[in-house]
C-alpha cells in the first residue's frame, strides 16, 4: 500500500513532462513565426525606402543630363560652334566674326552654368582655349570633336583622362555620365558629356563638338539618400561601385568612432563574399536580401538597387541587432520560462524518487499535494495555449493511454479532458478519430519516426489529416497526435475536379460535333497516353495533365473550316499548316481556364522537338514537360496507325519503328521505348486492334 503514492507521483511527473514538452514546442513555433513575420516586414520597409531613394537619385541625374543635353541641342549654339570649329582650323586665321561667335558661346554656357549650379554668380570671368589647370571644382565647357577646349567657364576643373579618352573615341547618342572621381578639396566630382551635332546632321553623323558639365557631388546630392521620416536608428543608404577587384564607396559614411569618411575614401575587397556592398552589387535589382557585414564591421541586413545609366549601386543596410533584438528577447523569455518549469518538475520528480517508500505517509501526501498544485498551474498554462488551437491535440503513452488532451479533442470525445486521462484510445471513439489510430502510433513507437496520414473516415464524410510525432519521456516514448479536419478543403477540391471534368466533357462534345475524326482520335490518344504513363510510372499530376491535354488538344479545330477537317483527299501545305496550328489555338482558348496541372503549357509544347528544332524554338530535351513529350508520341502513333476514310492505318510495329528512328531528334527515346514495351510485352497490339477501323 505504501508504494501507491510514489507510483502515482511518478505517473504525474511523466504527464507534466509531456505537457511541458508540448508547451515548449508550441511556444518555439509561435516565437519563430513572429520572428519570420517581423523580418518580412523589415524587408518590405527596406524595399519601399530604397526604391524611393533610387527614384530620387535617378531624377537628380536625369535633371543634370537634361541641362547638358538642352545646351548641346540649342540650334544657335550648334550653328556657332560649327563656325568656330571651322575658323579654328590651322589654315584659317582668327577674325572678328570668330571672336563674336566665341563671345556668343561664352554667354550661352555662362547662363547655363549660373542657372544650374556649375558656376558662382560672383565670378563672371571666362577662359577661351584654356589649359584647364584652374583649381576650381565645377564648370561647363564646349570642345572640338578631338577634345580641344573652345570655350569654358572660368571655374572649369581639369578634364580627367577617362573623359579625354571618351572625346577622342567620337560621339555617342546619349548624354554620358562619368565619375565620380576624387576632385580638389576632397570632393567627389562627376561629369556629364553630350555630343553636339551640326544643324543639318542626324545622330549617325560625326559630332562637331561636345558639351561638358563638371560639378562636385555635394550635400544637396547626398541628402537625396536620406529617407524623410526615417524611423530606423541604424539604417544607412549609400552608393558604391565595383572597380575591378575593389569596392569603392561613393558616399560619405560615418565610422564607428563617429568621424565622417569623405566620399571615395573607403575602398574594400569586392571578392569578399561576406561584405554587404558585394552582395548588393551582385543581386542589385533582384529584390534580394541577406545578412552580411557592413564596411564598418557591423552585421547588417542588406539589399541593393542599380542606378540606371551609371555603374553605381544604391545600398540600404539596417543593423541586424536592431531588427532581431526584440524578437530574440521574446524568444529567450519563452524558452527560459519553459526551461524553468521543466527543471522545477524534474526536481520534484527527483525528490519523490529519493524519498521513496521510506518517506512517511504524511510527508508523501504533502509532496504529492505540492506537485499537484504545480501540475495544475502547468496544466492551466497548457490548456490556455492548446485550447486556442482549432486542431485536436492529444498525447498517449507507450500503452496507448491518454496523458494529455486539449479542449477540441475533449469535445470530439464527448467528455472533459480530465475524464480522458488514463483511458486507452480504443475506448474513445469520436467523429474525427481514425479507426487505425492504434496501428499508426504503434508504428511511431516502433520506428521513432513521425507519421503524417490523410484519410477519409469510413463512418462519415469527414477527411482528416493526422500527424503522429514521437515524444520521448525519460527512457520511454510517447506519441503526440495532432488531428485536423480538412473536409472543407477536400470538398472544395472535389468540387473543382467535378467542374473540370464537366468542362472537359462539354469541350469533348464540341470537338465531336465539329470533327468526328478528332473525337475518336482524341479518345485513342488518351488510351495510348494512359499506357505510356503506366509503363513509365509517372506521378498522378503528370498523368492527369497528359490525359486532359490529349483529350482537348483538338479543341482548336472548331476554328478550322469544317471542309478541311472532313475532306477525304489530301490537303495543301497551307491547309495542313492551318490544321497543325489548331493545337496552339486550343492553348489560347484554354489560357484562362484553371487546371490542377500545366495543361495549357503542355499543349504549347506538344510540337516541341527533342533537339530544339520544333515549336517553341530552342525548347529541347528535359526542358520539355514530360506530359508534352508523352502526348506528342501518343498523337504521332495514333495518327500513323489509325485508318482514315481515304487510307488504311499503318502497321503498329512499323509505326513504332518510325518513331524510334526519330528518337533523340523529335521524340524522347524513353517515351518511345515505353510505348514499344507496351505493344510487345503487354498485349498492346491486340488491345488496340480497333485502331485499324476507320475513324468514320
Amino acid at each position: 500500500m505504501s508504494l501507491r503514492p510514489n507510483i502515482a507521483a511518478i505517473i504525474l511527473a511523466v504527464a507534466i513532462i509531456v505537457g511541458a514538452t508540448v508547451a515548449l514546442f508550441l511556444a518555439l513555433r509561435f516565437a519563430q513565426s513572429e520572428a519570420d513575420r517581423d523580418r518580412l516586414l523589415w524587408q518590405r520597409q527596406m524595399a519601399v525606402v530604397i526604391n524611393s531613394r533610387e527614384v530620387a537619385v535617378e531624377e537628380w541625374l536625369a535633371a543634370q543630363q537634361k541641362v547638358i543635353s538642352q545646351l548641346a541641342e540649342n540650334p544657335s549654339l550648334r550653328i556657332y560652334l560649327g563656325t568656330v570649329e571651322a575658323a579654328n582650323n590651322p589654315k584659317d586665321s582668327e577674325s572678328g566674326d570668330q571672336l563674336a561667335t566665341t563671345a556668343y558661346l561664352e554667354n550661352q554656357i555662362k547662363a547655363t552654368a549660373l542657372q544650374n549650379g556649375y558656376a558662382m554668380p560672383t565670378n563672371p570671368a571666362f577662359r577661351v582655349k584654356a589649359n584647364l589647370t584652374s583649381p576650381e571644382i565645377s564648370g561647363i565647357a564646349l570642345t572640338s570633336p578631338r577634345g580641344r577646349i573652345i570655350v569654358s567657364t572660368a571655374n572649369m576643373p581639369p578634364v580627367i583622362d577617362t573623359i579625354a579618352d571618351y572625346l577622342k573615341q567620337g560621339a555617342k547618342n546619349d548624354v554620358a555620365v562619368f565619375g565620380p572621381w576624387p576632385g580638389r578639396e576632397g570632393t567627389a566630382t562627376i561629369a556629364f558629356i553630350a555630343p553636339v551635332f551640326g544643324v543639318q546632321d542626324d545622330r549617325s553623323s560625326p559630332a562637331i563638338g561636345f558639351a561638358i558639365g563638371i560639378k562636385p557631388l555635394g550635400d544637396s546630392f547626398f541628402k537625396k539618400l536620406v529617407q524623410p521620416g526615417e524611423i530606423s536608428r541604424t539604417a544607412r543608404n549609400y552608393l558604391v561601385r565595383q572597380n575591378g577587384a575593389s569596392m569603392e564607396y561613393i558616399s560619405p559614411l560615418p565610422s564607428r568612432n563617429g568621424d565622417l569618411n569623405p566620399p571615395l575614401s573607403i575602398v574594400l575587397d569586392a571578392d569578399n563574399a561576406s561584405l554587404a556592398a558585394a552582395f548588393a552589387v551582385q543581386h542589385a535589382g533582384m529584390d534580394g536580401f541577406a545578412e552580411r557585414v557592413n564596411y564598418d564591421g557591423q552585421k547588417v541586413l542588406v539589399t541593393g538597387r542599380k542606378i540606371k545609366g551609371t555603374g553605381w549601386v544604391l545600398v540600404r543596410t539596417v543593423n541586424s541587432q536592431e531588427i532581431m533584438s526584440g524578437i530574440d528577447s521574446r524568444k529567450k523569455t519563452i524558452i527560459w520560462i519553459a526551461g524553468l518549469i521543466i527543471i522545477a518538475l524534474t526536481i520534484s520528480i527527483l525528490l519523490v524518487w529519493r524519498h521513496g517508500v521510506s518517506v512517511r505517509v504524511r510527508r508523501a501526501a504533502q509532496q504529492q499535494a505540492a506537485l499537484t498544485r504545480k501540475y495544475e498551474k502547468l496544466s492551466h498554462f497548457l490548456q490556455i495555449v492548446t485550447d486556442s488551437q482549432p486542431t485536436l491535440i492529444t498525447a498517449v503513452d507507450e500503452k496507448g493511454r491518454y496523458t494529455f488532451a486539449n479542449a477540441p479533442a475533449a469535445r470530439n470525445a464527448g467528455m472533459s479532458p480530465e475524464d480522458m486521462m488514463g483511458r486507452k484510445t480504443a475506448t474513445i471513439d469520436g467523429p474525427l478519430d481514425s479507426p487505425k489510430s492504434e496501428s499508426y502510433y504503434h508504428q511511431v513507437l516502433e520506428t521513432s519516426q513521425a507519421v503524417s496520414i490523410v484519410e477519409k473516415l469510413p463512418d462519415n464524410d469527414k477527411t482528416v489529416k493526422s500527424d503522429y510525432i514521437p515524444l520521448p519521456v525519460d527512457d520511454k516514448t510517447g506519441v503526440l497526435i495532432v488531428t485536423e479536419d480538412i473536409s472543407p478543403l477536400v470538398q472544395e477540391r472535389e468540387r473543382r475536379e467535378k467542374a473540370l471534368k464537366s468542362l472537359v466533357n462539354t469541350l469533348t462534345m464540341v470537338i465531336d460535333s465539329r470533327d468526328p475524326y478528332s473525337a475518336r482520335h482524341s479518345e485513342r490518344v488518351t488510351r495510348v497516353v494512359q499506357a505510356i504513363a503506366d509503363e513509365m510510372a509517372v506521378d498522378d499530376r503528370t498523368r492527369e495533365t497528359a490525359n486532359i491535354a490529349g483529350t482537348l488538344m483538338n479543341l482548336g479545330k472548331i476554328l478550322v473550316p469544317r471542309e478541311l477537317l472532313t475532306r477525304p483527299g489530301g490537303l495543301s501545305e497551307d491547309e495542313l499548316a492551318t490544321v497543325r496550328t489548331s493545337i496552339m489555338k486550343t492553348a489560347d482558348m484554354l489560357e484562362n481556364v484553371e487546371f490542377d496541372g500545366p495543361v495549357v503549357l503542355t499543349l504549347r509544347q506538344i510540337s516541341a522537338h527533342w533537339d530544339g528544332s520544333g515549336s517553341p524554338k530552342d525548347l529541347c530535351g528535359q526542358d520539355i514537360l514530360l506530359s508534352a513529350r508523352i502526348v506528342a508520341v501518343a498523337n504521332a502513333f495514333v495518327g500513323m496507325s489509325s485508318a482514315r476514310a481515304h487510307r488504311s492505318g499503318m502497321d503498329m510495329a512499323r509505326a513504332v519503328l518510325m518513331l524510334l528512328d526519330d528518337a533523340d531528334r523529335i521524340y524522347d527515346r524513353k517515351v518511345v521505348t515505353a510505348l514499344m514495351n507496351y505493344l510487345e510485352n503487354k498485349d498492346g497490339l491486340e488491345k488496340w486492334r480497333d485502331f485499324s477501323t476507320p475513324l468514320l
